[in-house]
């Protein structure tokens, strides 16, 4: 508190150099003192030195070579009485208003019309034009004679004779294509069924296709058993992130479903595991 009150008591170091120079004149450097500190504790000596700082100079202003011809520019097109009027206005007296007559000679002058101000057109032609004689033909009797003697034109036939084109009459060649296809399906069908009479394997085989039982391809069955597989990778994996806590119905029918698919994945991949596969096309149908 004591510290306190002796830093407020002493004046600045700017009171103190008026006081003691107070005719000095101003010069360029301004002195500051130090600012008082807020904590006292960390007052220093050094601080009672006063600050001499020099302001730099300023540049000099930039200054465009066009300025004085803009401002020239801009004072010439100025109009003295573009928003205000003229700046003094003559006032009428009080006696000075119209009367009858002098309507007429408030009135503009005029120059009178003269003839020689409007533009003449060109005089007319004096010499005589010179007429070109007309021809004697009589156009409508030959005309007449013409059509007498001229042969009637035969009327435009476009419509197309097709009992004249090539294959008139024929078997179209795609309808020969696909029976000559047909019949080479049903001589191979009979060759395959003579071939598997032959032995009692193939007639076993023949009486299966007949009853709509037909062996599914090992390619087909291979691709068949892939898909299966991936599903149920696919499938085990969601069903492994299931959450541990089921208890909401959602969560339940959610888990039982994945269940029920498994299963029936597992299923499946067991049956075409199987080498062998006999496929049941009659029933297919059936159900369709």
């Amino acid at each position: 508190m004591g510290l306190n009150a002796v830093d407020n008591a002493q004046p600045t170091i700017d009171q103190l150099q008026a006081s003691l120079n107070p005719s000095s004149e101003p010069n360029n450097k301004i002195i500051k003192s130090h600012p008082t500190p807020a904590d006292p504790f960390r007052e220093s000596v050094y601080n009672l030195i006063p600050i001499e700082y020099i302001p730099p100079e300023k540049q000099k202003q930039y200054r465009s070579k066009f300025a004085d011809q803009a401002r020239r520019e801009y004072v010439s097109g100025q109009k003295t009485a573009a928003s205000m009027g003229p700046a003094k206005v003559f006032v009428n007296g009080t006696d000075g208003f119209l009367k009858k007559g002098d309507g007429a000679s408030l009135k503009p002058k005029v120059k009178a019309h003269t003839p020689e101000r409007v533009m003449r057109k060109a005089e007319v032609p004096k010499d005589k034009p010179v007429i070109i004689d007309t021809s004697k033909k009589d156009f409508i009797k030959l005309n007449a004679l013409e059509n007498i003697n001229s042969s009637a034109k035969k009327p435009q036939n476009n419509t197309p004779a097709y009992r004249f084109k090539q294959d008139y009459g024929k078997t179209p060649t795609y309808i020969l294509k696909k029976r000559q296809s047909e019949a080479e399906k049903e001589f191979s069908m009979e060759e395959m069924e003579e071939a598997l009479m032959s032995s009692p394997q193939g007639k076993q085989q023949a009486q299966m296709m007949k009853e709509g039982l037909v062996p599914l391809p090992e390619e087909e069955r291979g691709k068949i058993l892939d898909g299966l597989k991936k599903n149920w990778e696919k499938l085990n994996s969601d069903y492994q992130k299931l959450s541990l806590t089921v208890d909401t119905v959602p969560k339940i029918a959610r888990k039982v479903n994945m269940e029920k698919q498994l299963r029936q994945l597992e299923t499946h991949i067991a049956k075409f595991s199987h080498s062998n596969i006999l496929v049941n096309f009659n029933s297919v149908y059936k159900n369709a």
